[in-house]
C-alpha cells in the first residue's frame, strides 16, 4: 500500500509542475466487493502437503490506481494499480508434527497483495470519443496462506495451533489493453481494461468493465465517480524455495470509487 501511495503522490506532484495541456493525470480509489472461489494446493520439502478450498465468502477490499499521460515522444506513459485479494476456506492435508485425522478440515486464510506497474502507449486519445491504450502490466504479487487447527470442546469450536504459514511472491508480465468510449456531448465514459497471459500451463486473467461520470465543468481538478465489475482468474504453479504451490482461484464482484482528473 505504501508503494501505491508514493506513486500517487508523485503523479499528483508532476501534474502541478507542468502545464495541463502537456500532461494529463488521473487517479482513483474505491472498494471492490469480491467473492472468491476455487482452491490452492501446496507441498514443501518436509513432506507437508495441503489443500485450501475457498468458503466463497464475500470481502470488501480497497483498490487504487493512477496514470500519467505525457508529451515526450516514444517514451511510454505510466499507470500504477493496487488491489488485494482475500479468501477464507477449509484446509486438509498431511502436516508434520500434528496429528490430523484423515478427512478432517481446519480453517484457513489466503491473501494476495498486487502492485502493478503498466508502461503503455496511447494509440487513440479521445479520437471521435474513442481511446485505445496498449502496454505491458508488470504484476508484483505477494501471497500468504495460513491454517489453524480446530478443537471441539463440547460443541464449542475453538481455533488453536497454527499448522502452516506459507508465503511467497511472483512477478507476472501481462499484455494490457484499455478501451474507452466517451458518450458524445456528455461527461459519461464507458471503459474496459483487460490483462491476460498464458505460459507453461499457467494463466492469469484480470478484466474490468466500468462506467464513470466526471464533473468536467469544474476547473483544474475535476472529481468523478466510477462503478463497474472486476474479474480475476489465477491458474498458476509457483515454486518458492522448497515449496510448490498450485493456485486455481477466481475473484469477482462489483466495485465503486471516486476519481480525480488533473
Amino acid at each position: 500500500m505504501k508503494k501505491i501511495l508514493t506513486a500517487l503522490v508523485t503523479l499528483v506532484t508532476l501534474s502541478t509542475a507542468l502545464n495541463a495541456d502537456l500532461l494529463r493525470v488521473e487517479a482513483g480509489v474505491g472498494s471492490w466487493s469480491q467473492t472468491p472461489s476455487g482452491f490452492m494446493e501446496y507441498k514443501d520439502g518436509s513432506d507437508n502437503s495441503g489443500r485450501d478450498t475457498s468458503n466463497e465468502n464475500r470481502y470488501d477490499n480497497i483498490y487504487a490506481w493512477a496514470y500519467v499521460k505525457h508529451f515526450i515522444p516514444f517514451v511510454p506513459n505510466l499507470r500504477v494499480e493496487y488491489s488485494s485479494l482475500e479468501s477464507d476456506g477449509k484446509g486438509s492435508g498431511t502436516l508434520s508434527g500434528f496429528e490430523i485425522p484423515v478427512g478432517s478440515n481446519f480453517p484457513t486464510t489466503l491473501t494476495f497483495d498486487q502492485l502493478e506497474v503498466i508502461p503503455y502507449y496511447n494509440l487513440l486519445d479521445n479520437t471521435f470519443w474513442v481511446t485505445v491504450d496498449v502496454g505491458i502490466a508488470i504484476k508484483f504479487v505477494d501471497y500468504q496462506a495460513t491454517g489453524r487447527l480446530e478443537t471441539d470442546l463440547g460443541g464449542l469450536i475453538t481455533v488453536g495451533d497454527e499448522v502452516y504459514n506459507e508465503s511467497g511472491s511472483f512477478i507476472a508480465p501481462l499484455p494490457y489493453v484499455r478501451l474507452r468510449g466517451q458518450i458524445p456531448f456528455t461527461d459519461i465514459g464507458l471503459e474496459s481494461r483487460i490483462k491476460y497471459a498464458a505460459l507453461d500451463g499457467s494463466s492469469f486473467t484480470d478484466l474490468i468493465v466500468k462506467v464513470d461520470y466526471t464533473l468536467d465543468f469544474i476547473p483544474i481538478i475535476q472529481p468523478g465517480i466510477e462503478l463497474g465489475y472486476k474479474y480475476v482468474d489465477i491458474d498458476a504453479e509457483v515454486e518458492d524455495g522448497d515449496t510448490t504451490s498450485t493456485i486455481k482461484l477466481k475473484f469477482a464482484g462489483i466495485f465503486a470509487g471516486l476519481m480525480l482528473r488533473f
